[in-house]
């Protein structure tokens, strides 16, 4: 079994994002950029090595993993789990998480974003639980004020109220159940949702760093209020992607049930800078959607990141909510993004 390296975080980082966090918070406004202010607290940054054993322990870790586990967990919210076919207790897998779109199921959803198909091929676990059942039906996540019990509740009647749920909760005991029952790699745990799903995945990188180490969000967003999402206790590695022509989580932000979200932009933006990032620059663009002719989606990566971070978003023009289908070598590359995105 694989040596886990000890966590890493250089002093400057950490004091970037404690000042970046009160800026944000205070709503600065006079164009400066807070992740230039490392430059002026520490010159050089200082190497800190953290002595803690990793935060997921599991099964792997005591050599007592079932070679035929159960492929279902969550007690009362059940949630279904592939494992590749050859599944070795002596093998580390990477984790995934898939969080479906409101309305949707994790069935549905991992099968369109390709992660069902590919459990032999790339060899991972994945996990697709199902968000809270409404009294219509709707299956939906509590990730922000936004998005989208309010919606769910709506559905209902007025005096329906679901913010109660505690999905992060949830989620949590998810990733640390699928430890004590598949042999896991803690150093690779991804989220990956859709729409609602994404919003919940965001939530869970800045609520949850300390055990989701890449999150794929596909035409979600974040907390309005940036200080919601306080600074990350460990770095988690961010891809975002989403349609200019969506509809229903509108790229440029809207207000959704009196409550507001921030567009692709910002929020990619306020990841990055939590990620202690120093600048971006566009790649080439790349085939996603294949109902849009030609290399149709622009890439912005930030650079000079908290190492082993990456931050990037992919801005599908002319892309709609639910893109269909899509090309398949795009799903292999957010499939392999949340892979190759590890905590060192």
């Amino acid at each position: 079994m694989k040596t886990l390296p000890k966590a890493r975080m250089t002093q400057a980082v950490r004091l970037l994002l404690g000042v970046s966090s009160l800026l944000l918070a205070a709503g600065c406004t006079d164009g400066s950029d807070p992740r230039a202010i490392v430059d002026i607290i520490v010159e050089e940054p200082i190497e800190e090595v953290m002595d803690e054993k990793p935060t997921l322990m599991g099964c792997a870790d005591t050599s007592d993993c079932a070679s035929n586990p159960p492929l279902e967990i969550g007690g009362e919210r059940l949630a279904n789990v592939l494992i590749p076919s050859n599944y070795d207790v002596t093998t580390r897998y990477p984790l995934i998480v898939v969080l479906h779109g409101f309305g949707a199921n994790g069935a549905i959803q991992s099968a369109y974003l390709g992660l069902t198909s590919r459990v032999d091929d790339r060899q991972y676990v994945v996990v697709t639980p199902d968000g809270t059942e409404n009294m219509s039906g709707t299956r939906f996540w509590n990730a922000t004020t936004a998005c989208c019990a309010g919606a769910a509740a709506a559905q209902d009647g007025p005096d329906v109220d679901y913010t109660d749920i505690d999905d992060v909760a949830y989620i949590r005991s998810l990733i640390e159940e699928a430890a004590q029952t598949y042999s896991i790699d803690p150093t690779s745990v991804g989220l990956i949702g859709h729409s609602n799903g994404g919003f919940m995945a965001l939530r869970m990188a800045c609520e949850v760093s300390e055990l989701v180490t890449a999150v794929v969000s596909i035409a979600g967003s974040t907390f309005e209020d940036a200080s919601s999402c306080a600074p990350a206790t460990y770095p988690v590695s961010i891809l975002t992607i989403h349609g200019t022509e969506d509809a229903t989580i509108p790229y440029e932000g809207a207000t959704f049930f009196e409550e507001t979200y921030p567009g692709a932009l910002e929020t990619i933006d306020r990841f990055a800078t939590l990620a202690g990032c120093g600048s971006s620059s566009e790649l080439d663009n790349i085939d996603v959607d294949e109902s849009i002719e030609g290399a149709e989606t622009a890439v912005l990566s930030y650079t000079d990141c908290t190492p082993d971070t990456d931050v990037t978003l992919w801005t599908i023009v002319g892309g709609p909510h639910i893109p269909v289908p899509w090309v398949e070598s795009a799903q292999d590359s957010f499939v392999d993004w949340l892979l190759d995105h590890t905590r060192l």
